[in-house]
């Protein structure tokens, strides 16, 4: 499968919401519960949000979104920047989903490479993310990768009546093996 990694604009923020809603799907069937999952949608007022907030950061002079594109259009996506956590600090990976249809075929691999090296450009020496525990094909994704369990867990609140989800925290530092051969 041919693709294209690009920054991500205002303008794609619609079919962003789409994969992550397809790929939600996906992931969780088993982790959350299905009739939530089978309620999922892409809501416009989200879309408008995320378009205003990537345009501010574009004008700010960031690049918080990578998008992942075949002659199908955007097929995946990664939404990184600062730690929310300030105890934890450095860059981090919020999001990262690839279509299903489009999986294995090096897009997420790709998206993560890209923003790895924008994290680290930015001043970034240690990267974490948090992957639901129980989603073993993302945490072996990101192991290959070079992150390796921080040791934290927390917990991801679903709307009510839903029991929230179990997060574990990965950490990429520089000396994490795999790390370095997939940086310029």
């Amino acid at each position: 499968m041919e693709f294209k990694i690009r920054h991500g604009v205002p303008e794609d923020v619609a079919a962003v919401e789409r994969v992550r809603v397809a790929t939600w799907r996906a992931a969780y069937r088993g982790l959350m519960p299905d009739d939530y999952l089978d309620a999922l949608g892409v809501d416009p007022d989200r879309v408008v949000q995320m378009e205003r907030g990537l345009a501010d950061a574009l004008a700010e002079g960031r690049t918080p979104l990578v998008v992942a594109e075949t002659e199908g259009g955007i097929t995946g996506f990664v939404n990184f920047g600062r730690c929310r956590d300030e105890e934890i600090g450095g860059g981090e990976v919020f999001t990262l989903y690839v279509l299903p249809e489009a999986q294995s075929a090096g897009l997420g691999r790709a998206l993560l490479a890209d923003a790895v090296t924008r994290l680290r450009a930015a001043g970034h020496e240690e990267i974490g993310l948090w992957v639901a525990t129980g989603n073993g094909q993302a945490r072996r994704f990101y192991e290959r990768f070079g992150f390796v369990p921080s040791g934290r867990t927390d917990t991801h609140p679903l709307p009510e009546p839903y029991p929230p989800i179990e997060d574990t925290h990965y950490r990429l530092t520089p000396a994490t093996p795999g790390d370095a051969p997939l940086l310029p």
